[in-house]
């Protein structure tokens, strides 16, 4: 049997399957553990044996424990599983609870001239945090990363995986979400229980053993907020654009030069900036007028990733999308059913969607018409697997 999903061999020593029923399983347990008792059965390991059937037996029988072993199995292994009923709760940096952790992995490259070091970090943050260890990495590797052959092409690797690793959403992410949500529930404090497992139950694929064992584990949390809960939000994008303050600098630095070289000044004395304004009207079809911004102002970003499948949806009916979130908007196209759109952002209330389109455009649907996952093939303008 597979020890995927069965990290400490509990279903495999009882001889069944992860799905099994509860009735199996008790069936199971007297057969086995009769077989193995140490009394009657002369094998050197039954004593050892005999042990694991009763604590296999003890897990799996239980509703509860048994669900936070099928979770906990999903994230570690034999050798790194944790002690069950005894998990550390993940803090910020500056060592205080924290609903809005990710894991953050970020490359340094030292250049040696003839040798070359390099070293991979891998820290537990919240955004905040991250952007000083994402600015501090970058400036580290632009100062000392360039001075040798070896050094140069580890460089360019380096900064090309920082970046991407700004999303935060691998698999030590995953298991830093779902830990957390176990962590919290063992403390009582459903709160951030439900926060972290709502967030690793998004990582998912609908339909997956992940994304069952999860929403059951959300059910059984019975939590029932007051007010809407909004999620924490993870932005890549500014982590990423810190990441270009140095090459940036580093350019002006350069065109500096130049233009001092050429006019012998040294540098410019001023610059003529001419502002432009921008400010476009929508305008509705009962002849209201609003400015665009104020429709994109309760709108909750999401990441756009373009080589991330997870925010890939498809339309299960032929539907209108609109110019804003709301029918009273002019029609943007008409979408057909099974085209695939990429989610960008969505109202509060998560019943429109702002999505975009195989051309790259931009407009609104209603959150129902759309079903999680790729219909029709999409274009590199929404997906770039």
């Amino acid at each position: 049997m597979s020890r995927q999903y069965d990290a400490m061999g509990y279903y495999e020593v009882l001889e069944v399957g992860i799905d099994a029923s509860d009735a199996l399983i008790k069936k199971q347990y007297y057969a086995q553990a009769k077989y193995w008792h140490p009394d009657h059965n002369e094998n050197p390991k039954s004593l050892e044996i005999f042990q694991k059937i009763s604590v296999a037996y003890e897990i799996l029988s239980d509703e509860k424990k048994r669900l936070k072993y099928d979770l906990l199995s999903l994230i570690y292994n034999e050798h790194n599983f944790p002690e069950f009923s005894d998990l550390k709760i993940y803090k910020n940096q500056a060592g205080k609870d924290d609903a809005a952790l990710r894991v953050l992995k970020q490359r340094r490259v030292k250049g040696l001239l003839f040798t070359t070091e390099e070293k991979e970090t891998k820290d537990i943050c919240n955004i905040r945090e991250a952007k000083d260890m994402v600015l501090s990495t970058s400036v580290f590797n632009w100062l000392f990363g360039w001075w040798g052959i070896k050094a140069f092409g580890k460089n360019i690797k380096a900064l090309k995986f920082n970046l991407q690793a700004c999303y935060a959403d691998d698999a030590d992410n995953f298991q830093l979400l779902l830990h957390n949500a176990l962590a919290y529930e063992q403390e009582k404090r459903t709160d951030f229980a439900w926060v972290y497992a709502t967030q690793a139950l998004n990582m998912t694929t609908n339909g997956s053993r992940e994304n069952m064992l999860l929403k059951h584990f959300i059910t059984l949390l019975n939590f029932h907020p007051q007010k809407t809960v909004l999620l924490p939000k993870w932005t890549a994008k500014d982590l990423q654009n810190r990441q270009y303050i140095m090459p940036l600098c580093a350019l002006m630095v350069a065109l500096l030069c130049v233009v001092g070289t050429l006019f012998g000044t040294g540098i410019l004395k001023h610059f003529n900036n001419t502002d432009t304004g921008y400010y476009n009207q929508i305008k509705f079809k009962d002849g209201t007028v609003i400015a665009d911004d104020q429709a994109d102002s309760h709108i909750m970003k999401a990441d756009v990733n373009y080589h991330d499948d997870s925010m890939l949806y498809h339309l299960i009916k032929d539907e209108n999308i609109y110019y804003g979130p709301d029918v009273r908007y002019d029609i943007m196209q008409k979408a057909k059913q099974n085209q695939t759109v990429r989610v960008i952002g969505y109202t509060v209330n998560k019943e429109w969607f702002k999505i975009m389109v195989d051309n790259g455009d931009t407009g609104f649907i209603k959150s129902k018409f759309l079903d999680k996952g790729i219909g029709k093939k999409p274009s590199s303008k929404i997906y770039q697997p």
